[in-house]
Parts: C-alpha cells; sequence; structure tokens
C-alpha cells in the first residue's frame, strides 16, 4: 500500500516520524510531501526522508494564506494524481484533505488545536477519521464539520509521538557550549499563525531578566523576534536546525509561549511552564489540571514558580514521567488504524465517544 504523508509544519516532521519509520518496515511505500516554512526541509534532511517540496506558506496575511494554498492544492493535485496513493494522513494541513477528497483518497488527520478555527474548517470536513485528544471537547470540532461517525478520541498529546527512536545526545550540548541540567530553553509566540492574537512584544522578554542567572537557549519563530531578544548576554539562538529533543531532555527547565515545544518537554519529564497570551488550548488546561504543566502570563510569577521548579528538579520529572507513561501514543493508535484499513479496507472507529452532545457515533451499523 502506498500512504501519503503530508508534512506542513516543523513539529509535523516529527509527529509523523516514528508512523513512516514503522510503515517503510513492514513494506508499504511511504510518500512524503512538505512545504517552505519555519525550517522544515531541514529537519527532513536531518531525518533522512525523501521528500517533495510543494508550495510555500503564505506569511501572515490572510491574502497571502489564501493565495499559497490554492496554489499549493493544484501543485499537490498534479503529484498526487500522478502518484496514486492509495491513503492520506496529515495534522492540521488544509491542502491534502482537499486533494485526497478531490481524488476519492481515504484519509487521516491528526487534531490537537481547537481554536485554529479556519484550518479545522478546511480541514475536518473534508477527512475521513478525525484523531484526537479526549481532552478536547468533540463538539469543538462538529461545529467545524468532523463527520460524528468518523471521530477517535485519544487519551493522550500528539508529542508522546516524538519520541519514537528518541535517544538522548550531548553532542547538541557541546555544539551550544553548554553543561546538562544547567540551562533554560525558551520558545517564543506563533506569531505568524492565524489564531494567535496577542501582542507583539513577548512575556518572555520580561522573564529573562528575573531568572537566576544561567544561559537560556531561546528558539524565536521570526528575525524580528530574534533581533529583540539579542540584548540579552545569557541568550542563545541556534542558527540552524539542532536536536532540540536532547536539548529538553538535558535542560532544567522549559518555558514556552507557543505549544509543540513545552508538551515535548513534558513527554520528556521536563518541568515545564506555559506563557501562552491567548485562549488556552483543551490539552493545555488537561496538562495543568494533571499537574505536568504551569501556566501563567504574570512575568512575577512565572519567575517564582521557575525557581520552585529548579529546586524541586528531581522529585518533579518523577511524577510528570510517571503520569506521561499511562498515556496513549498517537503514533500506534494512527499505525492500528492503517493496518486495519489495509486488511478491512475501513476504518476502526472505537466505541468510546468522548463528550458528543448527544450525537451517536456508528460504525458501519455497530454501536
Amino acid at each position: 500500500m502506498k500512504v501519503w504523508v503530508d508534512i506542513t509544519n516543523a513539529p509535523h516532521a516529527h509527529f509523523f516520524k516514528g508512523v513512516i519509520r514503522e510503515l517503510e518496515k513492514t513494506g508499504h511505500e511511504v510518500l512524503i510531501t512538505t512545504r517552505e516554512f519555519d525550517g522544515l526541509t531541514g529537519i527532513l534532511d536531518m531525518l533522512g526522508f525523501d521528500y517533495y517540496v510543494v508550495g510555500k506558506h503564505g506569511g501572515a496575511t490572510l491574502e497571502g494564506k489564501l493565495m499559497a494554498s490554492a496554489e499549493r492544492v493544484y501543485k499537490l493535485s498534479k503529484l498526487i494524481i500522478e502518484e496514486k496513493p492509495d491513503l492520506a494522513i496529515y495534522k492540521h494541513s488544509v491542502e491534502a484533505p482537499r486533494v485526497a477528497f478531490g481524488l476519492g483518497i481515504p484519509s487521516i488527520g491528526f487534531v490537537d488545536n481547537e481554536t485554529a478555527i479556519a484550518q479545522n474548517k478546511l480541514m475536518l470536513p473534508l477527512t475521513r477519521l478525525v484523531i484526537y485528544p479526549k481532552a478536547i471537547d468533540a463538539y469543538e470540532l462538529l461545529k467545524c464539520g468532523a463527520d460524528p461517525n468518523g471521530m477517535k478520541p485519544i487519551n493522550g498529546f500528539s508529542e508522546l509521538a516524538h519520541l519514537y527512536g528518541f535517544r538522548p545526545e550531548r553532542r547538541v550540548l557541546r555544539e551550544l557550549g553548554l553543561r546538562k541540567n544547567s540551562y533554560i530553553v525558551m520558545r517564543t509566540e506563533p506569531v505568524k499563525a492565524n489564531y494567535f492574537n496577542g501582542p507583539e512584544k513577548s512575556i518572555l522578554e520580561d522573564v529573562i531578566p528575573l531568572l537566576p542567572d544561567m544561559p537560556i537557549v531561546l528558539f524565536p519563530r521570526t528575525e524580528e523576534q530574534r533581533k529583540r531578544f539579542e540584548r540579552f548576554d545569557n541568550v542563545i539562538m541556534p542558527e540552524k536546525p539542532v536536536d532540540s529533543l536532547s536539548l529538553l531532555y538535558y535542560a532544567r527547565l522549559m518555558i514556552g509561549a507557543g505549544g509543540t515545544m513545552n508538551r515535548e518537554a513534558i513527554a520528556l519529564g521536563t518541568p515545564t511552564i506555559s506563557t501562552y497570551p491567548g485562549r488556552l488550548l483543551a490539552v493545555t488546561r488537561w496538562l495543568v489540571e494533571l499537574g505536568v504543566k504551569f501556566h501563567s502570563t504574570d512575568p512575577l510569577e512565572v519567575a517564582e514558580v521557575a525557581e520552585r521548579m529548579i529546586e524541586a528538579n528531581g522529585s518533579y520529572r518523577n511524577y510528570i514521567r510517571n503520569v506521561v507513561s499511562g498515556l496513549e501514543n498517537p503514533m500506534n493508535v494512527i499505525l492500528s488504524e492503517i493496518e486495519v484499513y489495509e486488511t478491512e479496507g475501513r476504518f476502526f472507529i472505537s466505541s468510546e465517544t468522548g463528550d458528543l452532545r448527544g450525537y451517536v457515533r456508528l460504525d458501519e451499523g455497530r454501536e
């Protein structure tokens, strides 16, 4: 079977790497497409994947996003018509669902951001099977057009899949001149995302002066953000893609105004503080409730909690890892669905309904 994987954002490369490797191990042919955006091709090169670059990110404006997406649908259509895959899988892609639906190709989509309304309205109605963390109220996805007969909740979060084959390597520490457990990792706000409406100034600019004097490895998303942090002597901003998972594994603490790196840190057992300034994702609220994550947009409170986390590092890491060990890995769920589809020509929809607000989910007549 030929499986098409569309990777449109940097974290998606890590999300799908295990799925791709396991599919290849079992003899499936995998077709990977991507776009020019946020160092994606560098990450795919680092992972050793062959891929097609189709289109690019449209930037921050609605006009740019629309034109880039329309162009990408056209170019993808030509490629997919020629390649003829049997199945499409993606995470928050808006072009792959349109192409797959238009060509009658069954699809599996993973969604973990219920606040990305525009993306979800373009993706969910055209996706055959939607897999999502059960922390998300299914009604939020139904409002965006998801088919109640094709929804599968899982007891986990997407970044657990990023740890496939992970073995911590200290080379990244040598490259950046760092020592184990003696630095903090930070990630700035996703200012180019269409769902972000926060301020231009990052909260991290006010947090850094309040923290203990230790190195900070910061990952900006734009050149403008990079320039705003150049004034801090203890801030290191890598110029090229690095082994971020190993960096997070050996870090003392993660403080992020986004989502992916925060959840990667939690998956690795690293204490984490979220400083995202907008509406929190359901997954974020759930992780806070589980006690494996803290959230605040008050710089003083962030600094105070950071100091407590640094002091209680070992015991808190053990608690995080204990909680995470009981969760469900989305990679395994996706592979199981692909296996069922290959053998039976359909997807297995779990009878666990989640919160569907009165909707009934059926799988070919089976409740």
